[in-house]
């Protein structure tokens, strides 16, 4: 298991081009994804072939990939829908996140780990 990272407030601001990229896709290929495992469940009730099963397995495969990609980064993906992750950090030697959401132009907020995105704070 490896240690979790802590961000700095530059460090998180410095993953936003490489992030934001991947939370809109991963938003768009994990609605994809729902849809695919529906088809799945319903081909694998028939005789359980068809002939998009290499096409729907690619794409749950990029989902996978993107998620790794999250969990690499050591962030905590809260809402896929609005794209909200937290970036573990401290502040004055506390344990907190630091809180971005998809479509803010840097990270500007933090909240407790006890707490979630309603009481996050201007940094």
């Amino acid at each position: 298991m490896t240690e979790e990272p802590v961000y700095t407030v530059q460090q998180a601001n410095d993953l936003l081009p490489f992030l934001a990229p991947t939370l809109v896709e991963l938003r768009e290929k994990f609605e994809e994804a729902a849809l695919i495992r529906k088809k799945m469940a319903t081909a694998s009730r028939s005789n359980g072939w068809s002939t998009a099963r290499d096409e729907w397995t690619s794409k749950l495969a990029r989902v996978d990939e993107l998620m790794d990609r999250m969990n690499g980064w050591g962030i905590q993906l809260r809402d896929i829908t609005t794209g909200l992750v937290d970036f573990p950090g401290l502040r004055d030697g506390e344990e907190i996140w630091l809180c971005w959401r998809l479509g803010e132009p840097e990270v500007a907020y933090w909240h407790r780990r006890t707490e979630g995105f309603d009481r996050r704070e201007p940094l």
